[in-house]
């Protein structure tokens, strides 16, 4: 059977998922509670707590979905030990503007802010598979950047 979705986590992106799961399942009881008394209230047609809780409950249910289906069918890769750039090892880069570390994970627990860089991003695409003393020259939108690999780990 083909898998409908795919999903290639890191063994802590794998939890991060079932701890925000177990995170909206212990909360969303209290927002169903918030949305019946709110409908007690009476006109629903102008009860903006009931529709704030609502939109609330809609929103955890999309995610507890979405986390199902991640969790479900994820492929948990550890990258740890291998000498080349993959999925789960962090590398250290320097573009000219001093080094920058970067956890390579999948496309589902990115978040360049955390330094958590895709795979399937330009840099991420560019340094899968290179090793240290590697250098990459990546298509951004300012134009072309070079980044020298200094560290995998």
């Amino acid at each position: 059977m083909k898998k409908p979705i795919d999903v290639r986590v890191t063994k802590q992106g794998f939890q991060d998922f079932k701890d925000e799961e177990a995170a909206l399942n212990a909360r969303r009881p209290g927002v169903l509670a918030r949305m019946v008394a709110a409908r007690e209230q009476g006109d629903l047609s102008e009860n903006a707590g009931y529709h704030a809780a609502k939109e609330e409950l809609g929103n955890i249910d999309r995610r507890l979905r979405e986390l199902k289906l991640n969790i479900r069918f994820a492929d948990i890769i550890d990258g740890t030990g291998s000498d080349f750039v993959v999925l789960g090892t962090t590398v250290v880069v320097d573009n000219g503007n001093g080094p920058q570390e970067f956890k390579i994970v999948g496309k589902t627990e990115a978040n360049p802010m955390e330094g958590k860089m895709s795979e399937a991003s330009p840099i991420g695409k560019a340094l899968i598979g290179k090793k240290a003393g590697d250098t990459v020259e990546v298509e951004i939108p300012d134009g072309k950047a070079k980044f020298k690999i200094l560290k995998i780990s």
